[in-house]
Formats: structure tokens, sequence, C-alpha cells
């Protein structure tokens, strides 16, 4: 009897921590489809951007950038809470990967972004800093106001970086991604093409070089936008295949002790049956010594 009172417990215990995990699965998927349209119109805006500019330089290719030097400034985007798989160790893993190859300048700089990347990250070179990320949709935005300063005051070998690229998770493929944000990244078909013709000048209500200046500075934040919420909704997506795969061994699970506890009562109810017959038995024997 006791076994299966522990055995009911048990599975009582595990229909609780499942209801309770339903409703995280519920709050989750609110969570995602709501950083889904956040991610869409940040799409929007970094191709339109990115448009503008394939438009601008070419007509302006004096303003790009002609240093020679390389001081690149990378960023891996990682997360800021746990129950996502190897969402953390794959980016660590890639990295690693990338430090084993030659495609590296010799002088770089990282910044982590995340605790949990953070503590599996202990084995990367050149970190010069490691900060917390935002965990859910309403934190991108004040995070990346305070991030702005903190990419704008790194230096590397006492410069200012030559370049800034993140790497993070497509929220489609799940696959690790690298966009540079600056220097723009423009087709360098294009410059070749306008130097051999003119190309048509955009007509700008303010000097090239301020609309240039505002165009580094939108391009900039409207890049990390769509990495860090493309980052939060993969992010978002392989916690939920976690849960799910999570509640299916718990149902699982609760299956099977229902199986035991009804083995459990069957014998129960077997051994109380025995009981019942010995001792009618044994009344029949003290009967009919009485009647001798």
């Amino acid at each position: 009897m006791s076994k299966r009172r522990d055995l009911i417990k048990y599975r009582e215990a595990l229909l609780e921590i499942g209801e309770i995990m339903k409703a995280m699965k519920n709050m989750a998927l609110v969570e995602q489809r709501k950083i889904s349209r956040y991610f869409e119109s940040q799409k929007v805006a970094i191709d339109t951007l990115q448009n503008i500019a394939n438009d601008f330089f070419p007509a302006f290719p004096d303003l790009l950038p002609r240093t020679q030097l390389e001081r690149p400034l990378y960023i891996l985007i990682g997360s800021e809470r746990g129950f996502c798989g190897d969402f953390n160790s794959s980016l660590v893993g890639f990295w690693e990967e990338l430090e084993k190859s030659s495609t590296l300048s010799n002088s770089y700089g990282l910044i982590l972004v995340g605790s949990k990347l953070e503590s599996r990250a202990t084995s990367l070179k050149k970190i010069i800093k490691a900060v917390s990320g935002p965990s859910v949709a309403e934190e991108i935005y004040p995070f990346i106001i305070d991030f702005l300063d903190t990419v704008r005051n790194c230096l590397i070998e006492n410069e200012h970086p030559t370049s800034i690229s993140v790497f993070f998770h497509m929220a489609d493929s799940f696959e690790i991604e690298k966009k540079t944000l600056l220097p723009i990244p423009v087709s360098e078909e294009k410059i070749l093409a306008a130097k051999k013709k003119a190309p048509p000048v955009p007509l700008l209500q303010v000097n090239a070089r301020e609309f240039f200046e505002d165009l580094l500075d939108n391009f900039l934040m409207a890049g990390f936008f769509f990495a860090f919420y493309s980052s939060l909704l993969a992010e978002s997506k392989i916690r939920m295949q976690h849960m799910q795969s999570a509640l299916d061994q718990l149902e699982k699970q609760v299956g099977e002790l229902n199986k035991k506890a009804n083995r459990l009562r069957q014998e129960e109810i077997t051994e109380e049956i025995e009981v019942i017959l010995l001792g009618s038995e044994a009344l029949k024997k003290k009967a009919k010594k009485e009647i001798d």
C-alpha cells in the first residue's frame, strides 16, 4: 500500500510540474509572437538602410573609410536565460573554430552578451568586455541604448575599432550569422561602376557629410535591433522546442507511473482476496472443530 501511495504522490507532483510548464509554454508563445513582429519590422528597416547606402556611396565614394589598419570589434550575442539547449555552446564552438582559422585579424576585440554565454566562454581569447543581455523583448531598447555607449567606448590596443561585426543566431534557420555594421557594407561592383561613369547623385536636404554620419548611426542602431531580435526569437523558439520535449517526456513518465500504480493496486486486491479466503478457510476449520 505504501509503495503505491508513494507512486501516486510522485505522479501528482509531476502533474503539477506539467501544469506549470504548460503555463510557461503559453507565456513563451505570446512572447515569441511579439518578438516576431518586432523582428520583421527591423528586417525591413535594415534592408531599407542597406539600399540607401548602396545608392549613396557610389555617388560619394570619398566618404568610404580608407584606413588599411584592421582593429575589428566582434560581438557575440548569447542568452541571458538558460533552458535553450546548445544555443550558447554552439556560439562558443563556432568562435573557437574561427580562432583556429586564419580568417580573424591579429588585432581584434571581443564583446560577449549574455550571462549564460559568458559562463561557457571562459576559453575564448581577447575578450575585452562581457555584459548581461536582454531576456525579453521590452528590455532590448533600453539595453541597446546603453550598449551603444559601451561599444563606442571600447578600445583595441588603445585605439578605436576600425569595424564592428555582430554574430548571432538567425531566427528562421538557427544558424549563426555574421553581420558587419561598420563600415556599412557596400557592393564593390557599384563603386567600381561609379568610377567608370558618373552615377546619379541623390537629392539630399543636408550636405553629404551630415547625411553620411546620420546614416552610420541609424545603420548601427538598426543592425543591433535586427541582431538582438533575431537572436532572442531564435532562443525563444529553441526554448519552446525543449519545453515541448520535456512535456512529452513528463507525460510519458506519468503514463508509466499510472501503469505501475494500477499493477500495484491489482496486486493489493489479489492479496486482499487471498487474506479473505484464508480467513474464511480458518473460520470453517474452527467451526468444524467446535461441532466435533
